[in-house]
């Protein structure tokens, strides 16, 4: 009997967040960069002091503290497009969860998003990104 209501426990909370398919779709890069700017911005409190960084090699998070010197060494994550292996599209309670995951299946950020059109739009500004980004070349 423990074993069923186990079971059932689980499915009940598998159910709190589900994969969602979607197929990027086409979009500028001034939307794209748009979009990514707009979303990091909305992330909730515990994330409310960091500002981001985008350019065509990676999405980079830094303090807001360290923001005002507006510099690339500032920044202390980076997720370089050119590295995701999968964008996630889950549904999550009452919102969305975009999650970028790296070459190893790792998650190597998530965001939250309250509905759906948001999310997609941006998934495919960071479909865009991961397609246009220049190839690795080396540490310099």
């Amino acid at each position: 009997m423990r074993v069923i209501w186990i079971a059932i426990f689980a499915c009940l909370l598998a159910g709190c967040v589900t994969r969602q398919d979607y197929q990027p779709q086409a979009i500028s890069e001034r939307e794209a960069y748009a979009v990514i700017t707009e979303v990091a911005e909305q992330q909730p409190a515990a994330q409310s002091a960091i500002s981001a960084y985008l350019d065509s090699r990676y999405l980079g998070f830094r303090s807001e503290h360290d923001s005002a010197a507006g510099t690339p060494q500032d920044i202390r994550e980076r997720i370089y497009f050119n590295s995701l292996d999968t964008i996630e599209l889950r549904r999550s309670g009452l919102g969305y969860r975009v999650r970028l995951n790296g070459p190893n299946g790792d998650t190597l950020r998530e965001f939250h998003l309250a509905d759906r059109p948001q999310a997609e739009r941006f998934i495919d500004a960071l479909h865009y990104y991961r397609e246009h980004a220049p190839a690795f070349t080396g540490l310099k």
